[in-house]
């Protein structure tokens, strides 16, 4: 959250709005709160610094996880990314293709782990076939002749950036919500425990807006923990993982492609439209802005996705992009591969009575 100077106008200059909830942050959070508010009745006003989907949510695979990729490490997670698969896949199919994932181990890759795969899916509820390799290579023909494991698990593709704005589209038909672009809140106006306006700032023109809510959702993702601090929360502890993505001129397979391994690097390839992304690297950071991809990064990525199809060593490339993963603070000796990818609710309500995370 950018704290730079800037000159107060005269109170009488500032527009003010009023709304019933304001919601910082656009992204699929934020975007679904919307949705789900205004479909009880609740307007909203969703605010974002830069624009929908400009953080995690948009910076990604655009992988919608059956959950068998976190049943080695995060069973709780996993049992989520089941669920919430099973939801979308009902109310937004027109955002989704149902392309379904080939988990596969190499030949360098433990027996052991793949061995107990099917048993871990079945403790999360996960629908898991096992297949031959020569199934597996029938289906996706580059995949690499070494394969000893394959499983056919549902995942599927998704397009993040259509449903946010399917979400908003529909906030605002809804219950009359609105939604502000390049808006970003630089204070509250606090007193007596209670939050009676937000400061936000038009990034674009550096114009003041005040907006008045009855209750105040922060929503922020990576920059949660930030707007926690502007509000005098501290209880938002969040650790920053970098990931870097490299996307390929063609889509080299119909299948989402998983390496059937505990999570590390370039071992997810996603099919998206006509082209294909591998990822993903997880790098602990301290900021969030300045973000880019390093050459070590993209090549590892290649790298170790080429051991599961070797294709991806020649392929040509058109894009690296990086983004930073909030994962909730863990003990002090785990790794970014270890966090939870789970959500937390916080009330805060020891400090503030009308603010969440």
């Amino acid at each position: 959250m950018s704290t730079r100077p800037y000159d107060r106008p005269n109170k009488a200059e500032i527009k003010v709005l009023e709304t019933e909830v304001l919601i910082i942050g656009g992204g699929m959070t934020g975007a679904g709160i919307a949705r789900d508010l205004s479909l009880r009745g609740i307007r909203c006003l969703l605010i974002d610094k830069h624009d929908l989907c400009a953080g995690a949510s948009g910076g990604n695979h655009g992988l919608l996880h059956s959950g068998g990729r976190y049943v080695s490490n995060d069973l709780q997670a996993a049992i989520e990314c089941r669920k919430e698969s099973d939801i979308l896949k009902q109310l937004a199919p027109e955002c989704i293709e149902k392309t379904g994932a080939l988990f596969v181990a190499v030949e360098e890759d433990d027996p052991a782990f793949g061995a107990q795969f099917p048993t871990l899916c079945s403790s999360a509820g996960i629908a898991c076939e096992e297949l031959s390799p020569a199934e597996a290579r029938s289906m996706e023909p580059l995949l690499a002749e070494k394969t000893h494991s394959a499983y056919l698990l549902p995942d599927a593709t998704i397009d993040p950036f259509r449903l946010a704005l399917e979400n908003v589209a529909h906030a605002q038909l809804s219950s009359n919500s609105e939604y502000y672009p390049h808006t970003e809140v630089i204070s509250f106006q606090i007193s007596h425990g209670t939050i009676h306006a937000a400061t936000c700032r038009d990034n674009r023109t550096g114009e003041l807006l005040e907006i008045r809510a009855a209750q105040v959702v922060n929503a922020g993702g990576a920059w949660a923990m930030n707007i926690a601090r502007i509000a005098g929360c501290s209880d938002v502890n969040l650790l920053y993982s970098k990931g870097t993505l490299v996307i390929s001129h063609d889509r080299l397979t119909n299948r989402v492609l998983h390496r059937l391994r505990p999570p590390s690097d370039g071992d997810i390839l996603v099919p998206g439209g006509t082209v294909s992304v591998l990822g993903t690297t997880s790098i602990r950071v301290d900021e969030l802005d300045g973000i880019l991809p390093t050459v070590e990064e993209v090549n590892s990525n290649i790298r170790e996705g080429s051991a599961m199809v070797p294709a991806l060593s020649q392929a040509r490339y058109i894009r690296a992009f990086s983004r930073v993963r909030p994962l909730l603070q863990p003990g002090a000796d785990a790794s970014d591969r270890q966090v939870t990818r789970g959500y937390s609710l916080i009330d805060h309500s020891a400090q503030l009575t009308n603010f969440c995370t």
